[in-house]
């Protein structure tokens, strides 16, 4: 029996397309049938069908915290930005997110695939998929941080686009949101970094660098139309 893996043309509309192509299609299908089933069960709705899985979240990031004893760890993506300084990118950032709280809620809703609910009573937070576990958490501007978190700060990325203090629902904080970039001659390099406590497994700390790298490629995209118009 062949073990050559299985590949699919697809003939449709006059034209040919790999799978790469069918791939596109999927990939925007899924972020419509997301952006609808977001928009008709969302707030209280969304928040009462995932109750008992946001309950479970909340016991694993304070057995993490309790683990940890005050240290960290950090999951950090880098972006080389091309057509959008990194003045630019903070200022729109800072307009939609100055306060902890997205000024378009679409555009924090859809940002990424599991960015489920922002918490109605919340001022500012998200319900998401953070290693592994659906985790509810407050947002708010971070204008102190302790000094262990401090230390992750990089002075040569001098823009920053938000330093900001995750917290759980009953106010424990959990992790930082250290954003920051830098312009360059054709755009900007931005790094943005997600500080966990240390006993944060591998698999959470990678899990959140993809997580950065989807949300924040569709945040300078979203700067960018915006800025570009």
């Amino acid at each position: 029996m062949s073990t050559a893996p299985v590949t699919v043309d697809v003939h449709t509309m006059g034209r040919t397309y790999d799978e790469t192509t069918v791939d596109q299609w999927e990939l925007a299908a899924a972020r419509r049938a997301l952006k609808n089933l977001k928009s008709l069960a969302g707030g209280q709705v969304m928040m009462d069908l995932l109750a008992d899985q946001i309950a479970a979240g909340d016991r694993f990031q304070k057995e993490l915290i309790e683990a940890s004893a005050g240290t960290y760890r950090e999951s950090r993506t880098e972006f080389t930005v091309r057509g959008l300084s990194g003045t630019g990118l903070a200022t729109w950032f800072q307009a939609q997110a100055a306060t902890g709280r997205f000024q378009d809620k679409s555009l924090l809703l859809n940002a990424h695939p599991e960015h489920y609910v922002e918490p109605p009573t919340y001022t500012g937070g998200m319900v998401e998929t953070i290693g592994g576990h659906l985790t509810r958490f407050k947002v708010s501007v971070a204008r102190e941080l302790p000094p262990l978190v401090a230390e992750y700060l990089d002075a040569s990325y001098p823009v920053t686009l938000m330093n900001a203090l995750l917290s759980l629902d009953d106010g424990t904080p959990f992790a930082y949101c250290l954003h920051q970039a830098r312009d360059t001659e054709t755009g900007a390099d931005v790094v943005v970094r997600v500080i966990y406590p240390s006993a944060a497994p591998d698999s959470m700390i990678e899990g959140h660098c993809q997580h950065l790298s989807i949300e924040f490629r569709s945040w300078i995209r979203n700067a960018a139309a915006a800025t570009n118009r």
